[in-house]
């Protein structure tokens, strides 16, 4: 786990730094970004602040002293379990709700590479929890994916946000 300390601590710190600023706008646009009329919006908001959370607990998993590789893997599996089953179900959410007001291949590009993030963060995290080996190289990998997914996603959301007339 050694090696991997500098790539946790600069993600987690990159992660936490992202979802601030995310917080701070959402705040700012409270009524844009999760009014009742906003429903994309929030969906939007909800994905971003997941991945970055999700980065976030990896990278503090990581960095935890002493923590071997299969309870790193038990414990980060137990964690993301929910989150990935959530993010399932607000994709289908999205998909019923982007039918009738977009196309189809809108909300499969905002939400393939979440579902892909979260899918390899799984597969590494069983792994690592069954003790058939090293799954660090995944469990990176799947932290940079979440990472741009939810800076992508949060693109998106002040784009939204800058496009709605003042008022």
């Amino acid at each position: 786990m050694q090696p991997w300390t500098q790539f946790y601590a600069a993600i987690g710190t990159a992660a936490a730094a992202l979802l601030g600023l995310l917080f701070v706008v959402v705040s700012i646009n409270v009524s844009v970004t999760l009014g009742p009329e906003a429903a994309v919006s929030r969906r939007l908001t909800e994905q971003a602040f997941q991945n970055y959370l999700a980065v976030m607990l990896v990278a503090f998993l990581a960095l935890f002293p002493g923590i071997s590789t299969p309870t790193f893997g038990m414990v980060t599996l137990v964690a993301t379990a929910g989150w990935s089953a959530w993010g399932a179900i607000r994709f289908g959410q999205t998909l019923a709700l982007h039918v009738r007001q977009r196309s189809l291949r809108y909300s499969l590009r905002r939400h393939l590479s979440s579902l892909l993030g979260f899918g390899i963060l799984l597969v590494a995290a069983f792994r690592m929890a069954l003790n058939w080996g090293d799954s660090y190289n995944m469990f990176a990998a799947s932290t940079l994916v979440l990472l741009f997914s939810a800076t992508a996603v949060s693109w998106e959301l002040l784009t939204r946000i800058a496009k709605r007339p003042a008022g």
